[in-house]
């Protein structure tokens, strides 16, 4: 073996070994934290983010990146940026406290509560479910702007965040149009309606991706979006004899 490659197998090594110390040392699972908490923990694949929910608000937080979304506003986090660890996003003290700010500002917890949170941890959850989301269907109701969105998951009484995209122009980016959290019943099944808002062009791409926590994968289906009415010929739309 030549020096080069002793060397990168002594940093290897090394940096396996340390790695679990260094987590355990600074960062907190943001799994055990969002249930401590009273958030709802799911994973958004389309984004590469986690969603923390609960009601008022929605939290994004994306690993290697100290900005985060709160609703419809950006905040940079004190402290390290998240990082993904054995299926788990590990969050800084600094951030966990912001988190409790938030969840006392949206109703349900005191802000001055001592923080019941356990740092030097790198058990990811209490129990890990596997699979994937499967069954997924959608449909336009008719006379509506909103879609049927059903499926199914793994287990029951799972969260499903269902995000739909518009793909609107090929010189445009995709757009994240809405967003939607449901749980399933006992048999995993899940069924709600999710608004197109404001993605109301006739004709565009729309995508359903439902995502839920981690080790259950993603599910994502693509359709056309038609007119709330379909081709009923209303009498009104129609073009008057006059101006034929």
């Amino acid at each position: 073996m030549n020096r080069l490659a002793l060397g990168a197998a002594l940093a290897s090594a090394a940096f396996a070994a340390v790695t679990p110390a260094a987590v355990q040392a600074r960062d907190v699972a943001l799994t055990r934290i969002a249930a401590q908490l009273g958030y709802v923990y799911s994973y958004l694949g389309p984004e590469d983010a986690v969603a923390l929910t609960r009601p008022g608000v929605t939290i994004l937080v994306r690993p290697g990146e100290r900005l985060f979304d709160v609703n419809d506003r950006t905040e940079a986090m004190l402290g390290p940026a998240p990082r993904f660890y054995e299926h788990d996003l590990f969050v800084s003290p600094q951030f966990v406290a912001r988190l409790r700010a938030l969840a006392a500002q949206f109703g349900g917890l005191t802000a001055q509560a001592p923080q019941a949170v356990t740092t030097g941890t790198v058990v990811a959850a209490a129990t890990y479910v596997t699979g994937s989301i499967g069954e997924l269907v959608v449909r336009q109701v008719p006379g509506t702007q909103q879609v049927d969105v059903s499926g199914k998951a793994p287990s029951g009484n799972l969260p499903i965040t269902l995000t739909l995209i518009g793909t609107f122009w090929p010189e445009i980016p995709d757009a994240v149009l809405n967003r939607r959290q449901v749980f399933t019943d006992d048999g995993g099944h899940f069924r709600t309606t999710v608004s197109i808002a404001p993605g109301y062009l006739r004709g565009a791409y729309l995508t359903v991706v439902a995502s839920s926590v981690p080790g259950v994968a993603s599910a994502s289906l693509r359709f056309e979006m038609k007119a709330p009415n379909g081709d009923a010929a209303v009498p009104a739309a129609q073009t008057p004899r006059s101006l034929q």
